[in-house]
């Protein structure tokens, strides 16, 4: 095995790593899908979730994308929030 092969086999790799690190989580590609479906653009759905995001959790959001429609558990301020962040996105 070359050294150029080696090389650029890493290269490859840390090029992959960074990559699938920069990507977005699944329940925020679901959110944003949903979020589109309704007419909103990409961006706008995406800042949104970032504000629900920071304001509860990562985790929370992830537990949030695992849940049926039917038996969604939302904190008591959730529709408020989720108001507020589409209120401040839209307005940016």
């Amino acid at each position: 095995m070359s050294i150029s092969y080696r090389l650029s086999f890493v290269g490859l790799s840390l090029l992959t790593a960074i990559s699938i690190a920069g990507c977005e989580s699944k329940s925020k590609r679901d959110f944003n899908v949903g979020c589109q479906s309704g007419g909103t653009d990409r961006s706008t759905c995406s800042c949104v979730y970032d504000k629900l995001e920071a304001h509860y959790s990562s985790k929370f959001m992830e537990q949030l994308g695992e849940q049926q429609v039917s038996q969604l558990d939302l904190p008591h301020d959730f529709s408020e929030q989720m108001l507020r962040a589409a209120q401040a996105c839209q307005s940016r």
